[in-house]
């Protein structure tokens, strides 16, 4: 679900930036740690007491449409997984139960806070199935779940409709409200609305149905999938509806959009490039086909309307404003949930990421298709800012988030899309067709269709299909939180008949963050009669890498083809890339020196310093052995190498390693100097 941050139901204007949130999920035998259950309680309390699997919903319902009030039956068809199943257990808040009844028979029940509970008769033994008839009704009460909002302003006509990601099913109708427990034969919605009005829901349309005593249509929707309890869904209102065609292998599957008369003409603008997206999606290369080819593909616009958009199964949600002003964004984001958060489910929703970061990752995948690589690369960047700038706020991982964080845009949405980019970066999917990276996401999606999945199935499949180790890079982008921030400092300088540049790379990425993100890093390296694309695997941080060339570096590029979200800044001439206070009490001053250096040692039981060049040859030693006994001491360099020559005139003592033990103890540091600069013409000029 796709929700709009402080819109105005006054007002009409879509923003993209405004795109906040949306839902879903996806299941294995992932176990279900006891500190998740404190952050999620109601993780628990199903794992303990769903001892039902439900199988279909049917619900009819009758709207008077002229307040928030409801009245319904459900029946729920189930099937009992323990050995004897003797008390049911539904999701129920804010509703008024009347009876409930099994084959017929009345039941005894109750309403305890939350929840509908019943005593079985007869008992339910492992494996039987029953049919649970439900009479209830809900009042003119706040909206939640199921929306009703009065003719006026904005409002052209009376409305109502339901949206319930996360956890809102329960607000208007009985049932297990968690979406790892998909109702393997679909569901059927018939809504009864006074005849003047159209109701829309889930699958495809079977009759309809005119009372002409009490002027009533009732509208019969059956859909014959597994779902969710979050992607079920009605809409009704004074719609006029149209439809497109979505043509594919010698058949077709209709597109129908349900939109109030006076926004008929700004829908046909609005959806001219639906079926387009279909197509997109669904090439075999990329996707495959749309899940639900059997049944249909619908949008009903609604208003007020607190979101953009919700990937209800088969027949999106959507605010009245995409229909007045477009959104090719939100409309293919929605449409790319078919596959990823309605097909493919997150199990729970630490998994919300499955969800949202797929959908944000496609519709910027189709915005490429659309408007090519650097308009996509400009909206990555986009969204990497908008990471940024949330993570400035406040810092969590896109796995398991806190509650009030499942639809954070810029963590949830946005980072969750480019954990996807760099996933497709490091399988070496990175042309304009579609490779292993697609071939992946179609065998996740096979093997988990129409079910539910959590990260560590997707890590699981992504393994498998590639042959990589992603241990590292889940532990790093998924399970923790923040993102590299590079800093990447170079030099070239003349070494015999060569050239040799030098890296080095330091990360400083903030708390909470892994101190090192080991993704492999890409430096496009211009030289005077051609460029160079180097890989380097990270290791370490700082990290030293060197590379012999030929002629000299005129420049160098970081992540050329912007494949990693990061920041990064690059400088010419290698700083400081340690912190000068070390464990061991060594500090340096001046630092960079000309003349001399001071290095103030405290009483650690230190032998020696090597100090070495950048080729990692020894320039000088100091014996330390007679200070063993000082608290502290200070040595004085004034900057010859061992054999009493004067090295470069500005030099950086760079702190690289320290080692106590085992004894003898040493300090090795590295100096740098940028003795040499390179003009355009090659020729040197000493500084």
């Amino acid at each position: 679900m796709i929700i709009l941050i402080n819109i105005l139901f006054s007002l009409l204007i879509f923003n993209e930036n405004q795109i906040v949130q949306e839902f879903k999920m996806v299941q294995t035998s992932e176990p279900i740690e006891p500190e998740k259950r404190l952050i999620f309680p109601w993780v628990a309390l199903a794992e303990s007491s769903h001892s039902y699997d439900v199988r279909h919903y049917r619900l009819d319902i009758q709207l008077p449409m002229n307040s928030g009030v409801m009245t319904a039956q459900a029946r729920i068809l189930l099937t009992s997984r323990i050995a004897l199943l003797e008390t049911l257990s539904f999701h129920f808040v804010n509703l008024v139960c009347d009876s409930v009844k099994q084959n017929g028979s009345r039941l005894n029940f109750n309403t305890p806070p939350g929840y509908l509970t019943m005593t079985l008769n007869p008992p339910l033994v492992q494996n039987d199935s029953a049919a649970i008839d439900i009479y209830y009704h809900r009042l003119a009460i706040a909206n939640r779940g199921l929306y009703f909002y009065a003719r006026g302003g904005n409002t052209r006509h009376n409305i109502v409709y339901t949206v319930t990601e996360p956890n809102d099913s329960r607000y208007w109708f009985p049932c297990f409200d968690e979406p790892w427990d998909k109702a393997e034969q679909g569901c059927q919605i018939n809504i009864t609305v006074p005849d003047s009005f159209t109701a829309c829901a889930n699958g495809k349309l079977d009759s309809i149905a005119t009372n002409t005593v009490n002027r009533t249509k009732t509208y019969y929707w059956t859909h014959r999938y597994p779902i969710s309890t979050y992607l079920i869904c009605f809409a009704a209102s004074r719609y006029a509806t149209f439809s497109h065609w979505f043509h594919y292998d010698n058949d077709s599957m209709e597109v129908k959009y349900f939109i109030w008369p006076e926004d008929s003409i700004a829908a046909t603008n609005s959806f001219a490039n639906m079926v387009d997206m279909i197509q997109f999606f669904s090439e075999p290369n990329r996707y495959g086909l749309y899940p639900f080819i059997a049944d249909k593909y619908g949008m009903v616009a609604v208003y007020p309307f607190q979101w953009g958009g919700m990937e209800h199964q088969t027949m999106t949600t959507i605010h009245r404003s995409w229909v007045l002003n477009g959104s090719e964004s939100g409309i293919s984001h929605e449409l790319a949930h078919q596959w990823w958060g309605d097909m493919v489910t997150c199990q729970d929703w630490r998994n919300i990421w499955l969800n949202e970061g797929f959908a944000t990752y496609s519709d910027a995948l189709y915005h490429e298709y659309r408007n090519g690589h650097a308009s996509f690369i400009d909206l990555m960047n986009s969204r990497a800012e908008d990471y940024f700038h949330e993570d400035e706020t406040e810092r969590f991982p896109i796995y398991d988030p806190p509650p009030s964080n499942l639809f954070a845009w810029g963590t949830i949405y946005c980072k969750g899309s480019w954990i996807l980019h760099m996933l497709r970066y490091l399988e070496g999917d990175t042309t304009a067709t579609p490779g292993i990276f697609f071939q992946t996401l179609r065998t996740y999606g096979d093997s988990f269709r129409f079910s539910t999945a959590n990260t560590e199935d997707y890590k699981r499949i992504n393994e498998r299909m590639t042959g990589l180790d992603l241990t590292n890079f889940f532990a790093e982008w998924v399970y923790q939180a923040g993102y590299p921030n590079y800093r990447v400092g170079w030099y070239c300088q003349p070494v015999n008949d060569n050239w040799q540049l030098v890296l080095n790379i330091i990360q400083n990425n903030g708390n909470n963050a892994p101190s090192v993100f080991h993704i492999p890093v890409q430096i496009l390296v211009h030289l005077n009669s051609r460029d160079t694309l180097l890989t380097l695997p990270i290791d370490t941080s700082p990290q030293r890498n060197t590379f012999q060339f030929n002629e000299p570096v005129n420049s160098i590029e970081f992540d050329p083809n912007v494949w990693l979200l990061k920041k990064v800044q690059v400088v010419q001439g290698i700083e400081e890339i340690a912190q000068i206070d070390q464990p061991l009490g060594v500090k340096v001053f001046p630092n960079p020196f000309r003349n001399r250096v001071y290095f103030q040692l405290a009483g650690n039981g230190l032998n020696r310093i090597e100090i070495y060049n950048v080729l990692g040859d020894i320039v000088k030693s100091f014996d330390l052995c007679r200070y063993s006994n000082k608290s502290s001491h200070q040595l004085v360099w004034n900057g010859n190498d061992t054999a009493g020559r004067r090295l470069p005139a500005v030099l950086w003592f760079m702190p690289v390693t320290f080692t106590s033990s085992p004894s003898p103890a040493w300090c090795t540091a590295w100096i740098w100097s940028p003795a040499r600069s390179v003009t355009p013409s090659g020729s040197t000029i000493p500084v």
